[in-house]
Parts: structure tokens; C-alpha cells; sequence
């Protein structure tokens, strides 16, 4: 079933072309079509598109990315038709905790060119946000390892909520004992469905003048979890907000 295959014949761009014995001109390309892939750690479908007037394949460079389907396509040259390919990539869970990038080569007639995939080693958490500002800014220059979250509330404060965007059914439970001073609103199981959802938390006052106090969630998407931290400051500290 060839459903990764998108393919237009388009008016031909502005190309050098050399006349062929037969009078017909002599075009050839393999032009990618900007785009930056980047996946987060539960995503696993994506997409390349390139143009060319040949038959092209697609080969994965790293063993957690494959082409669903045929990584290939032959096709009869002529020169009045220029196609956009599409070409749907799967991509493992990331697991690891950490981001990876892979290489997919693309080749057309005399011309290839690798497409780099980055996937993150992190859920979409909305909030918290990801301790470093603007993550996926420049993302090319860097990119985030390891990464953490963590929300941080006052002593006084009672209630908050963890927000986020999964690709799977989902959980969120404490990696330890339920604390006494921390419960989470969780829906029952029929609610765990892909997409963005809001879970509220409710905190008791921390009365405690010296000593703030935290706990862990763990939000799971299929095999893909990330830990949350949730602190309360100590009362002294209140007037620091």
C-alpha cells in the first residue's frame, strides 16, 4: 500500500537545460523543500518533500528512523513534468532521554542530498516549561540534552496545573508515596487519550518557616516518560516572590 507517495507533476521552475538528440530538453533536479523536522520524544510520523524529474530513493542513515513503504519510486523521464514527492518517515520512540539526531539520503539521477531529523529527548510538556528559555530556538546550534522540569510555587499558593500534548494514552502518577500536601486531578482512564490536556494540582500551605518541600511526577506516553518536580518554598520565603 503506497501511501507515502504524493506526487504532482508541477509547470517547470526557472532550470539550465541541455537540448537532447531528439530535440527534447534535458532537465534534471533534486530540489528539497525547506523544512525543519523536529520530533518530539513520543512522535513517530513525519514527512520529506523534494522535487526531481527522475526516479529517486530514500535511504534512513540511523536504525531509529524508516520510510514507510517502498524507499523508492521509478519513474519514466520527461521533461514536461516536474514532480513534489512526499515521503513519509516513521521514527522509534525516543526512550533515551536524551535528544539524537539522524541523517536521511535522498538521491535523484546524478544528485542527492541528506535531510537531518532531530527528535527530542522530551515530551511536549506546556507547563512547566523547560528550564532553558526558547528550546527550540536555533535548535541547530544546540540542542537540548538531558532536560528537566519543574514547578515552582510560593508557600501560600494552592493551586496550579501540569499542561501538556502527547501522541499516546497517557499517565501521570507520583514516582513515590502520595504526599500529604499534594493531589493531582487525574481523569479516569477513557479520558487518557492523545492530544493536550490540563491537569490540575491542589497544595496545602506550607506553614513550615525554614523548610520547602517537593515531590515527583512521572508523565508517560507509550514508552516515553518525563519527570516533573513540583517544590512549594518555605514561608520565610514568601516575602521573596
Amino acid at each position: 500500500m503506497k501511501t507515502y507517495k504524493l506526487i504532482l507533476p508541477l509547470a517547470c521552475g526557472m532550470l539550465s537545460l541541455v537540448t537532447s538528440c531528439s530535440g527534447d530538453p534535458d532537465l534534471h533536479e533534486l530540489t528539497p523543500v525547506p523544512q525543519s523536522i523536529i520530533l518530539y520524544a513520543d512522535q513517530t510520523i513525519d514527512s520529506l518533500l523534494f522535487f526531481t524529474y527522475d526516479s529517486w530513493s530514500v535511504t534512513p542513515q540511523a536504525d531509529w528512523i524508516a520510510v514507510e513503504g517502498d524507499n523508492h519510486l521509478d519513474i519514466s523521464y520527461d521533461y514536461r513534468k516536474r514532480y513534489l514527492c512526499r515521503v513519509i518517515l516513521s521514527v522509534k520512540p525516543n526512550d533515551t532521554g536524551q535528544t539524537r539526531k539522524g541523517l536521511v539520503l535522498v538521491q535523484s539521477h546524478d544528485y542527492s542530498y541528506s535531510a537531518p531529523i532531530v527528535q527530542l529527548g522530551m515530551l511536549d510538556i506546556r507547563h512547566p516549561a523547560y528550564t532553558a528559555d526558547s528550546y527550540l530556538e536555533g535548535y541547530s546550534q544546540v540542542v537540548p540534552e538531558n532536560v528537566h522540569f519543574e514547578l515552582t510555587d510560593s508557600a501560600n499558593w494552592t493551586s496550579d496545573s501540569i499542561c501538556f500534548n502527547v501522541q499516546n494514552n497517557w499517565n501521570l502518577e507520583f514516582t513515590g508515596g502520595t504526599p500529604d500536601w499534594l493531589s493531582i486531578d487525574i481523569p479516569d482512564l477513557l479520558g487518557r487519550h492523545p492530544g493536550k490536556h490540563k491537569v490540575n494540582i491542589t497544595l496545602e500551605k506550607n506553614t513550615d518557616p525554614k523548610n520547602g518541600r517537593e515531590a515527583e511526577l512521572r508523565l508517560t506516553s507509550d514508552k516515553v516518560s518525563n519527570i516533573i518536580k513540583v517544590r512549594q518554598l518555605a514561608a520565610k520565603d514568601e516575602g521573596e516572590e
